[in-house]
């Protein structure tokens, strides 16, 4: 099986177009997002992204088919300025139930910012 990536991303796709230009193929690529409208703009053209859940990302990686697809790497984005929801991230991705899934080495990036202090999808 191909890595599989899980990632969080915007209404852009500015970091699908990333993943993709690395050579990542869509059906190699997971996401989640709070907003049904950013959901929606991932899964539409130019991004046509099939993996995409609406929700927060510790509760997509907490439930199928999530909670059993072992990540290569994945990419945290923390834009309220608080830590706490990365914190539980990382706790759902290396949680018991995921342990069996997981490989032996997972890369973890992540960025912590105010860049949407309101919390609102841009595409919203």
């Amino acid at each position: 099986m191909p890595a599989q990536v899980f990632y969080l991303d915007g209404g852009d796709g500015a970091s699908t177009q990333a993943l993709r230009a690395a050579g990542f193929a869509t059906q190699q690529l997971h996401t989640a997002n709070l907003f049904a409208g950013t959901c929606d703009a991932l899964r539409s053209p130019p991004h046509c992204l099939r993996n995409v859940y609406l929700g927060r990302a510790q509760d997509a990686l907490s439930t199928p088919p999530l909670s059993s697809t072992p990540f290569a790497a994945v990419y945290l984005d923390g834009c309220s300025g608080s830590s706490a929801p990365l914190v539980s991230m990382v706790r759902a991705l290396f949680s018991d139930a995921r342990r069996a899934v997981n490989p032996r080495s997972i890369a973890v990036g992540f960025t912590l910012t105010q860049a949407c202090a309101s919390g609102r999808g841009f595409f919203d």
